[in-house]
């Protein structure tokens, strides 16, 4: 998977994630990320790799270490969605 792959498998995780905990249910014209997440066997560990992710965000990525927490998190996330 290429850089761009993986940010874009991560954001379409995320974005999800979010409108799952908004109440929202998936349609028809959903896409397959958002169809399956909630049911997905590793659901609470994106959901708390997300947590995570948010308790050490200042708002900003700037700098290097920033860059790579980002990077870092979107692995983790992504791997853990393809893990089935």
């Amino acid at each position: 998977m290429t850089e761009k792959e993986i940010k874009d498998k991560a954001e379409q995780i995320i974005d999800a994630l979010t409108i799952l905990s908004l109440g929202k249910e998936p349609g028809m014209l959903s896409s397959e990320v958002f169809k399956k997440l909630s049911a997905h066997p590793n659901f609470e560990k994106i959901r708390d790799a997300y947590i995570t992710y948010l308790q050490s965000f200042d708002g900003k990525v700037d700098a290097a270490e920033d860059i790579k927490r980002l990077f870092d998190f979107r692995m983790e996330i992504v791997e853990l969605y393809d893990v089935i």
